[in-house]
């Protein structure tokens, strides 16, 4: 775990990174929103468990959670939801019908807590509406982005992810320009292969639901926050279905990179 951060006064960075030995580091982010009834967005990589917790309450007393809110149910995303479960008492779990069917294999799912949500569905946390988004990238069906029309800010999941030479900034703008658009388009290709069989006009129109939001800070799970970026982001986008699809390493090429990191060759 890295450092846990502020991206507005209210809302919390949970942070984390891992690399990725074909294209660079991935961020990892899980977030506290310190509404009225607090939220934890996501709970982390399961490699980071113990750290995860520790940090989580350096934050934020558990007990204290009145809403866990899981994005999806992939496993980079919900690496602590049991333990956080077990110590967050109070809290009800939101998440798509999807997820919870999924996640119910892994471990028992506590029914009577969950809240399912549908995308363009909200839920009141107190002081702000919080309601379920289709990010417009996405690799997963249960898939719900949030709207928190307090801090205006848009948690964007697997959308507008990156991969970066580094990792360390607090602040999408502390990273070069190119390196940001590099490795925003990569990972879209990676994360979402499917997305170059889309109607590019449909394309737009889902790019154009996220403009039309307008949010004044962008939460990715994979990039630092980007305050007034939204437009500058779904450019960046825009052009991929069309684009070359990215093509995956193969064996003779992990051998290669494993070379090169002991100094061979």
């Amino acid at each position: 775990m890295d450092k846990p951060y502020q991206a507005t006064k209210e809302i919390d960075v949970l942070p984390t990174h891992y690399l990725s030995p074909a294209e660079g580091f991935v961020q990892d982010n899980a977030f506290v929103i310190k509404a009225t009834e607090p939220v934890l967005v996501d709970t982390g990589i399961g490699i980071d468990s113990e750290d995860f917790m520790n940090v989580l309450e350096s934050v934020i007393d558990p007990e204290d959670l009145k809403w866990i809110w899981l994005t999806h149910d992939d496993p980079d995303h919900t690496g602590s939801i049991q333990k956080v479960m077990d110590v967050a008492t109070n809290a009800r779990l939101v998440l798509h019908a999807v997820a919870m069917s999924r996640t119910s294999t892994a471990w028992k799912v506590p029914i009577d807590r969950v809240y399912l949500l549908r995308p363009g569905e909200s839920i009141s946390v107190g002081d702000r509406k919080l309601t379920a988004v289709q990010p417009p990238l996405f690799d997963n069906p249960s898939t719900i982005g949030i709207y928190d029309n307090k801090a205006e800010a848009f948690f964007s999941v697997d959308c507008f992810g990156a991969f970066l030479p580094s990792i360390g900034a607090q602040d999408a703008d502390k990273v070069k320009e190119a390196d940001l658009a590099h490795g925003m388009i990569t990972f879209a290709k990676v994360n979402t292969p499917w997305v170059h069989t889309f109607d590019q006009n449909k394309f737009s129109q889902r790019l154009n639901k996220i403009r039309q939001i307008a949010p004044e800070i962008i939460l990715p799970t994979h990039l630092m926050p980007a305050r007034r970026k939204t437009e500058q982001f779904l450019k960046m986008l825009a052009d991929i279905p069309g684009s070359e699809p990215w093509v995956a390493p193969n064996q003779a090429a992990l051998e290669k990179r494993l070379a090169q990191m002991r100094g061979v060759g």
